[in-house]
């Protein structure tokens, strides 16, 4: 601990070499073929776009879960769900873990955070290790824009930032304003026009289902992706006229994706499927990765944390199971498999899911039914063909999962009135709890 503060003084003190800032942006429910780079049209979101191009984009990365609590748990922890045990409404972020923030903080960072999702609410463990940790309850990304910047001239130049924003904006229910969707309402058969937020309301309850239902509502939900883009930019902009931008490490990422009627899903939370853990990861980071490169080897969302370390020149934090995503070239990077887990929540309070993701093979276990799904995913890459436990790799893979078995849980607290109608806002806990 000493000797990281030691060498980001030095660093910082003497100016040759001095530690970046570090930016973690979070886009809560993108999921990964919504943004240009991964085969949505560049207008879906313009300004991210731009920045793709001047970055190192993974072109296969793997979301801890599909659930926010748990997988920023093992974003900020480094960590697999086995490990840190957060899989359930109440469940604590344990604080003997090793913590990104706490390990920048004790290496001499100032460490600041702006977020919107109550899953990750002070209450739950996640402002552990942070020297400023703000919850913007349901703010808009200008909003959460317009704190960070405050924080950042706050902060000042003499100590180096770690600086976590977390957007809620494209999360459901999905509200676009006009100048991002102004198309007249859709006719539905026998009932006539309806209402864009009724509908989206609805068709999250599952009270309408059918593909053109999929089609607009995930319009919507792009709709608030290129708002979200737009503040995006604005941010941006400010960052490069602070001089910022140019010497800073920017990551930005999802903590998991959203489903629209694929494997018979609307949402997100309750199934370990490509379209919940397949998220974005652009890496920007001026004079220290190139730019416009892409890998193709699959990486985890586990690797983020040990990644800002060794680009801020620190060690790696022997506590975490994620691995340093570097050097950056195509080529360099070996395939990492990955470890993902649902169940146990809100959305799935009766089932336990663990899968194990290769880049060639999905593995899917509901623990407590036993029951197994397997999926070739470069014959199949959107898990639609389930092989079965029958399927020769099976068993392999089967023996993955039982080594990553939970080890325990972690600490848990009562969920109050005014948190309990915050979550039930976003649209969780319309099942009983467990």
């Amino acid at each position: 601990m000493g000797a990281r503060i030691l060498l980001v003084l030095v660093l910082w003190g003497c100016g040759c070499a001095a530690p970046p800032d570090l930016i973690l942006v979070v886009i809560d429910t993108l999921r990964a073929d919504a943004l240009p780079g991964y085969g949505a049209p560049p207008e879906n979101a313009p300004n991210l776009a731009e920045l793709s191009r001047e970055s190192v984009l993974f072109e296969r990365v793997v979301a801890p879960s599909s659930w926010t609590k748990t997988s920023m748990a093992s974003l900020l922890t480094a960590t697999d769900p086995s490990r840190h045990g957060v899989r359930g409404i109440r469940h604590v972020l344990p604080s003997e873990l090793p913590n990104l923030a706490r390990v920048l903080r004790d290496a001499g960072y100032r460490t600041l955070a702006v977020q919107g999702n109550p899953w990750l609410r002070p209450v739950f463990g996640f402002d552990n290790g942070f020297d400023r940790y703000e919850f913007q309850r349901f703010r808009t990304a200008a909003h959460v824009n317009a704190r960070a910047l405050e924080l950042l001239e706050e902060a000042g130049r003499e100590r180096p930032v770690f600086l976590y924003l977390h957007y809620m904006d494209i999360h459901a229910p999905y509200r676009p304003a006009r100048r991002w969707f102004d198309e007249p309402p859709l006719v539905l058969p026998e009932r006539g026009p309806i209402d864009d937020g009724e509908l989206e309301r609805r068709y999250r309850h599952r009270e309408l289902r059918g593909p053109d239902l999929d089609r607009r509502v995930r319009a919507l939900y792009e709709a608030e992706l290129r708002g979200l883009d737009d503040a995006l930019g604005e941010l941006f902009d400010a960052l490069r006229a602070q001089g910022r931008l140019a010497r800073a490490v920017l990551v930005v990422t999802s903590d998991h994706g959203e489903a629209f009627g694929e494997h018979d899903q609307v949402t997100h939370g309750r199934r370990l499927y490509p379209e919940g853990y397949a998220v974005p990861l652009l890496v920007h980071a001026p004079g220290r990765v190139p730019a416009g490169v892409r890998i193709d080897a699959q990486v985890r969302s586990i690797d983020v944390a040990p990644t800002l370390l060794a680009l801020a020149g620190l060690p790696r934090e022997p506590g975490f199971e994620g691995e340093a995503l570097v050097p950056m070239e195509a080529g360099a990077i070996r395939p990492r498999v990955a470890r993902s887990a649902v169940g146990l929540n809100d959305g799935a309070p009766d089932q336990d899911f663990a899968a194990v993701v290769s880049e060639e093979r999905l593995y899917i276990l509901e623990r407590r039914s036993g029951a197994v799904e397997f999926y070739d995913l470069r014959a199949d890459p959107g898990a639609r063909r389930n092989l079965g436990p029958e399927h020769p790799e099976a068993a392999r893979f089967a023996a993955l999962v039982a080594e990553n078995t939970p080890a325990g849980v972690s600490s848990w607290i009562q969920i109050d009135g005014a948190l309990r109608a915050e979550l039930e806002a976003l649209g969780y806990l319309d099942d009983e709890a467990p």
